[in-house]
């Protein structure tokens, strides 16, 4: 099903259409399944596709039972974007903000996008950006 979709929605600079279709058809390791979840009685499931050496995660869908056929309720893309579940009917996009000098073990911050369920479909709520702190978590030696 997502092989028959518009995937321009999730191509980013890093990674076409062409790139997302080919992760798609080759790599069954490729499609990770999130928890599925439920908003307005309307069952969904989520999906990541990421790269196969490092499970870097470049697109993320909500996928909807409409009437007993699978479709696509919210296509995201971005550098390690993945959907969860949020409060109150909302699903949140959380992405990696990478600088040019990050690794890509540890992003700089993160941006977040909170979508709102209205009339059968997703809409854009609030965003916003985070920083890491580069203190935190870290042991504090006497």
């Amino acid at each position: 099903m997502l092989l028959k979709t518009d995937l321009s929605l999730v191509a980013t600079d890093q990674n076409s259409e062409s790139d997302i279709r080919e992760y798609l058809t080759d790599c069954d390791k490729c499609l990770l399944a999130l928890p599925s979840f439920e908003i307005a009685g309307e069952k969904f499931q989520n999906y990541s596709v990421s790269t196969a050496g490092d499970a870097y995660s470049f697109a993320s869908f909500a996928i909807r039972d409409d009437h007993g056929k699978p479709s696509i309720a919210l296509a995201v893309g971005g550098s390690d974007v993945y959907l969860s579940a949020g409060k109150e009917g909302s699903l949140v996009a959380q992405e990696a903000v990478y600088q040019p000098d990050d690794p890509m073990c540890c992003p700089s911050g993160w941006s977040v996008r909170m979508f709102r369920y209205q009339d059968g479909q997703f809409v854009q709520a609030d965003s916003f950006e985070s920083s890491v702190d580069p203190t935190e978590n870290q042991e504090v030696t006497p």
